[in-house]
This record gives C-alpha cells, structure tokens and sequence, in this order.
C-alpha cells in the first residue's frame, strides 16, 4: 500500500489489516479444531475425559506469523486476539478485538469431527471459511495458513481460568478530527497575481 495514501485515509489502512487479520482468525480457527479432533478415541470414559479436555476457555499466548513467533499484531497482545469459550451443548463464545465491534463476545457453535477437530460456527464471523481448533497437548491451535503459504500463521491458545480483559481501543479513533494536524491549504491570490 502506498504511504501517501496511508496518510490521507488511514482508515483504507485499518480496514486492510482487519481484513486481513479476520482471514488469519479463520484459518487459526480451523486448526485448533484439528487438533481437538486428535481427542476422541478410546472407551466411552475415556471419551468423555477427552471431551471435558477442550470444554473450558481459551486464550491467545502466542502468533507465529509468517514463521516466525511475534509478540503483538499491530500493538494488540494475543490474548485480545482470541478468547474462546467451549461449553457442553455446543454452544460457546468468542472474543476478539478483530470480530466484534463492541467488544463483546459473541456466540459461537462447535462440533467435533470425527478426526477429533473442533469446528467453530458463526455464520457471521466465519462467512464462508470453516475454522478449527486441533488440542496439541495442553494447548489448541487454530491454524491461519491459507493454501500455497510457503510459511506457517498460526495461533496457539492455552486453557485459563478467567479470561483477561480486552484492551479499550487498542488502535485508537483513526476518525477523530482532533488527531489531524491544523494546515492551511488555501491558495492567497495576491501572491499569485505577482
């Protein structure tokens, strides 16, 4: 994208990286439910130990972008990347800064495949891409990668207890007048006519 245009609409900008930062939320989606798929095999109590194992919330730790672990996506830390909530009955819900508008979490389904791969379902914040979840140990991870990527983008969540609290605004009012500097751009005629 060409700075100058940056500069003249940052929000051509935003809108850009939100995009492109909703394509990896899928694809980091649809991996975590690969890997929860890995889960579902042994006797009728084992399976419901493995069930219980991906019930609960999860939270962002870390992105690995383009091969290599980053710290933050434009300022925001992972944990205000993904907060998902699976609970019994398939339903649950997810928080993200690049999902919601408001901040708040909205409600998700899951189902489980028979590889063991958790599917989330909402129409509205996948559209047409199926997300997974794939259990790796203690953790889940949502692979971002879309096909032909020559290195991997993914997310890897960790169980918690309480979910921390999204960030207020983490990339500030890009339509508030008050940021843009005050530039005089009329032309005096007087110094024309010279």
């Amino acid at each position: 994208m060409n700075l100058s245009k940056v500069m003249k609409n940052p929000n051509v900008f935003m809108e850009e990286s939100i995009m492109t930062m909703k394509r990896i939320f899928c694809a980091s989606l649809a991996a975590v439910c690969v890997a929860a798929s890995f889960a579902s095999c042994g006797a009728k109590k084992d399976k419901k130990e493995k069930k219980d194992d991906f019930l609960g919330k999860w939270e962002c730790e870390k992105f690995i972008m383009d091969g290599e672990e980053v710290n933050d996506f434009f300022g925001v830390e992972p944990y205000a990347m993904f907060q998902i909530e699976l609970s019994d009955g398939n339903k649950g819900t997810l928080n993200s800064l690049f999902a919601s508008e408001d901040g708040k979490p909205m409600d998700i389904e899951w189902k489980k495949d028979k590889d063991g791969k958790i599917q989330l379902i909402n129409e509205e914040i996948f559209e047409d891409e199926e997300v997974f979840l794939v259990k790796e140990g203690d953790k889940m991870v949502m692979d971002m990668s879309e096909e032909g990527d020559e290195k991997e983008n993914k997310a890897y969540l960790i169980k918690v207890d309480s979910f921390k609290e999204m960030p207020e605004n983490p990339f500030g009012d890009f339509s508030d007048d008050d940021d843009e500097a005050d530039v005089d751009f009329s032309v005096d005629e007087e110094e024309d006519d010279k």
